[in-house]
C-alpha cells in the first residue's frame, strides 16, 4: 500500500483546507511516495512517540498535533524538534498530521466526542467558525453527568466551573481550547458545555453568564487515536495500525 493512497483517503474525509489558516496540517517530515506496511497513530509527537515508532518499525506517524506550527530557523539535532526530525529521517518515517481540519470535518473529533457522550442528533454548535457541537443527551444531574464523562474519556479528574445542582439534558462539545466559543453554548441553552483549557478569566465570565462547564483538558482529544486508527483498520486492512501507547499528557495530578 502506497502512503499517498491513505493519505488521499483521509483528505477527503478531512480535507486540509477546512485547517484554520494558523495552522499547519498535511506532510511535515518525510516522503508520502512510498510503500507502507506499519502506521502509529498518535495525539501528540514526542521524543517517547517516535522511539515508539522506531521500535514498532512504522513507516508512517498519523497526529493530530503538528510537531511544526510556524517555520524553522534551524533543525539542529540538540533541539528536542531537530532530534526527533533527524531520527524520522534516519528511519524513513513519515510524519502526516490532521489538526483543526479534523476538528471542524464531519466525522471528526467533535462528533466523536458527541458519539461517545450519547448526544442525540447533534448540530453544529458555533456556525461562524463551523466548530463545536451540541444536543439532547438522556436526563441526568450534573454528578452523575461528570462521573460519565470522566469514564467515558478515562480520564482521573477534570474542572468543572459553575454549580453541580442542575440536571443535564443538551449538552455542547468542542474539542481542544475552545474558550472561545462559551457565548456560543450559553446561545444553544447548553446546561453544560466540554471543552479544554478554559482560562480564569472565561471561567469567571462563564459563572457570569450561568454557564456549566467541565474543563477536560486538551489531552481527552486522545480518542483521536482510536477513532483514526479504527478507520484505518477498516480502509486498509492491509497495512498494519497501531494505537500509540504513549501518554503525551503534560499535566499530573497529585
Amino acid at each position: 500500500m502506497n502512503s499517498i493512497e491513505i493519505v488521499k483517503y483521509l483528505e477527503t474525509k478531512y480535507p486540509k483546507e477546512l485547517a484554520y489558516e494558523w495552522d499547519n496540517v498535511g506532510l511535515q517530515v518525510g516522503s508520502l511516495n512510498r510503500k507502507v506496511k506499519t502506521i502509529l497513530v498518535t495525539l501528540d509527537v514526542t521524543k517517547e512517540v517516535i522511539n515508539e515508532a522506531i521500535d514498532k518499525k512504522a513507516d508512517l506517524i498519523i497526529s493530530h498535533h503538528p510537531l511544526i506550527f510556524k517555520p524553522l530557523t534551524s533543525v539542529a539535532i540538540e533541539s528536542p524538534r531537530g532530534w526527533m526530525i533527524n531520527k524520522m529521517i534516519k528511519h524513513d518515517i513519515a510524519l502526516y498530521s490532521m489538526h483543526t481540519n479534523y476538528d471542524l470535518a464531519e466525522g471528526g473529533m467533535n462528533d466523536v466526542l458527541a458519539d461517545l457522550l450519547e448526544i442525540k442528533n447533534s448540530k453544529l454548535l458555533d456556525s461562524i467558525d463551523g466548530i463545536g457541537r451540541f444536543g439532547e443527551i438522556n436526563p441526568m444531574n450534573m454528578i452523575d453527568f461528570i462521573q460519565k464523562v470522566k469514564t467515558v474519556l478515562n480520564l482521573d479528574s477534570v474542572r468543572f466551573i459553575g454549580t453541580t445542582n442542575k440536571v443535564v439534558s443538551v449538552v455542547g462539545v468542542s474539542g481542544g481550547s475552545g474558550s472561545n466559543h462559551v457565548g456560543q453554548a450559553k446561545k444553544q441553552n447548553c446546561d453544560v458545555y466540554l471543552t479544554g483549557d478554559v482560562t480564569y478569566h472565561t471561567a469567571l465570565d462563564c459563572i457570569q453568564m450561568g454557564l456549566n462547564v467541565i474543563d477536560v483538558g486538551h489531552y481527552a482529544e486522545k480518542v483521536f487515536k482510536k477513532a483514526v486508527a479504527n478507520d484505518l483498520e477498516t480502509m486498509f486492512s492491509e497495512v498494519t495500525v497501531i494505537i500509540s501507547a504513549v501518554d503525551s499528557n503534560p499535566y499530573t495530578t497529585l
